[in-house]
């Protein structure tokens, strides 16, 4: 080994399962390795990737839900007159935004994956640990 070389460090998982660590964060998709690795806990390179699916599974349910409270909360205050106008602007302006939160999150959470670190999401984490 040359001496400017960096030794090679071991990733926490296997490289075969890259996939499902992609897999992971990428929305309903990431029940796949959530119900694939959640027998196979004993190894510790599959408990990383089953840790990280069911952080993703958390963070899908967790969008869903703000979703769904933002359609209802538009067409609820869409059929109050002084409000309405209020409702097209959040649905015009402030939805397009808040749209892209996922998408950072994800890339995130893929950067740090494929780093090897275990990343609680904030607020999410607390959930993920319910689907043990």
């Amino acid at each position: 080994m040359a001496e400017n070389e960096a030794p090679a460090v071991e990733k926490p998982y296997h490289p075969d399962d890259a996939v499902h660590l992609f897999l992971a964060y990428f929305g309903i998709l990431s029940l796949i390795p959530f119900f694939m690795f959640r027998e196979q806990r004993a190894d510790p390179k599959k408990e990383y990737v089953y840790w990280h699916a069911r952080q993703g599974v958390a963070f899908m349910v967790c969008w869903v839900v703000v979703v769904i409270i933002g359609v209802v909360g538009s067409i609820v205050i869409g059929f109050v007159p002084v409000l309405g106008s209020v409702a097209r602007l959040f649905s015009c302006c402030v939805w397009p935004v808040l749209s892209l939160v996922p998408i950072v999150v994800m890339i995130v959470c893929w950067l740090k994956a494929f780093g090897g670190v275990k990343w609680a999401i904030p607020g999410v984490s607390k959930i993920a640990e319910m689907f043990n």
